[in-house]
């Protein structure tokens, strides 16, 4: 979806109880915002690409596709878009399945019109804050790029201005979650409910884990500017990551394989880093399945190592979701995700830096639906002269 500028008082109301749509447009087009109304999921999601509000409100059960599923769909749409979901009293579960899904708040039935014109300008905050940091991003870029052409040390300066903006993003996912599961761990204190201490301390493990990931996708990243290369086999690094995500493999029933090089040659380069480098190709693989809807799909990835010419190529292939014709003009130039909150951009960036320390080359083709095929190919040498070091 090609997002327009949002307007900031510019809110969808989604609910299947006419009364409840009819009084809360009159209460809140009497505070100045333009409302526009859906009475079910479907006509709501049609009215969001259609309108392109900047705050939807959304009752959690409806008849058809419920709350929870707008949620979802509408940050796939426009992950910018805030979200304010409306539930009934002893939801809580549904509740924190909303707030996993990055909604943005919510508001019990009755519905108490003062919370849901502060949970509406808390939004707006947030709408704003977030645009100020996306001007301020693009001004950084253009200031880099003004750079780019004066000295000579301004690729430094662009990787920096990408780092930035990959982090902020991957940030921002993850200081929601921790404020979703911040807020469950509170509820469970408060009421002294166990399961809701549960599910909090799950939620706040999982953005533990987020923070550790991106913690060590910077750190390789920058560590591959001191690469130790040696003459290695080219299928030990590959045979080392079937060995670390064969456990994976069969837990999610992947079938997983790998095809070695059967030449014999050793060959000039980083074991560690191509090891980091194929291991990213290869979660990714595996990550690609998750948006996969048909669960009976039988799933593959493969691994091949093979000579072509004077290189080494290795090839990482999947028949997953694919990557959409948007993100791929993007994907090996910017630290852009396919994993929404999940991924940080980090790691293909980090596999292409890998391969051109090795004056490789990298390249992929995709197919929506069908799979996505990476190429790894690193030149044949045999001697450190040979690099011109």
């Amino acid at each position: 979806m090609n997002v327009k500028a949002m307007e900031n008082n510019k809110i969808l109301l989604v609910d299947d109880e006419a009364g409840i749509r009819k009084v809360l447009k009159i209460t809140l087009e009497s505070s100045g915002y333009d409302v526009c109304l859906a009475s079910d999921g479907e006509t709501g999601l049609k009215t969001f690409i259609e309108k392109n509000p900047c705050i939807v409100i959304t009752d959690i059960k409806m008849p058809g596709i419920d709350g929870i599923e707008v949620l979802k769909r509408i940050k796939d749409l426009n992950p910018e878009t805030e979200v304010i979901m409306i539930t009934g009293h002893g939801d809580m579960n549904l509740v924190v399945k909303s707030l996993q899904h990055e909604a943005a708040d919510f508001i019990t039935k009755p519905i108490d019109i003062g919370d849901l014109e502060s949970a509406i300008k808390k939004a707006q905050e947030r709408i704003s804050i977030s645009q100020n940091i996306n001007s301020y991003m693009d001004d950084l870029e253009s200031l880099v790029k003004e750079k780019d052409k004066k000295i000579n040390e301004s690729e430094k300066l662009v990787t920096i201005g990408q780092t930035i903006a990959g982090m902020s993003h991957a940030i921002k996912n993850i200081a929601g979650g921790l404020k979703g599961s911040s807020f469950v761990l509170e509820q469970g204190i408060e009421l002294e409910n166990r399961e809701y201490l549960k599910q909090g301390w799950e939620m706040m493990k999982g953005n533990i884990n987020k923070i550790t990931k991106l913690s060590l996708d910077l750190l390789n990243y920058a560590k591959t500017t001191k690469l130790d290369f040696k003459l290695e086999n080219p299928n030990k690094p590959v045979r080392e990551v079937m060995q670390l995500m064969n456990h994976r493999a069969k837990e999610e029933n992947i079938i997983f394989k790998l095809l070695p090089c059967m030449e014999k040659r050793l060959v000039f380069m980083d074991c560690d880093a191509i090891h980091n480098c194929i291991l990213n190709l290869v979660v990714n693989a595996f990550d690609s399945f998750n948006k996969i809807a048909n669960p009976d799909q039988i799933k593959n990835v493969n691994i091949i190592v093979e000579k072509e010419n004077n290189n080494i190529v290795y090839k990482v292939q999947d028949n997953g979701c694919g990557i959409n014709d948007t993100i791929k003009k993007s994907i090996l130039k910017d630290f852009i995700t396919t994993k929404g909150m999940n991924g940080t951009g980090f790691g293909l960036m980090t596999t292409k830096k890998i391969v051109e320390e090795h004056d490789g080359e990298i390249h992929f083709s995709s197919e929506k639906g069908k799979g996505t095929l990476f190429v790894v190919k690193i030149p044949l040498r045999s001697k450190v002269e040979e690099r011109g070091f």
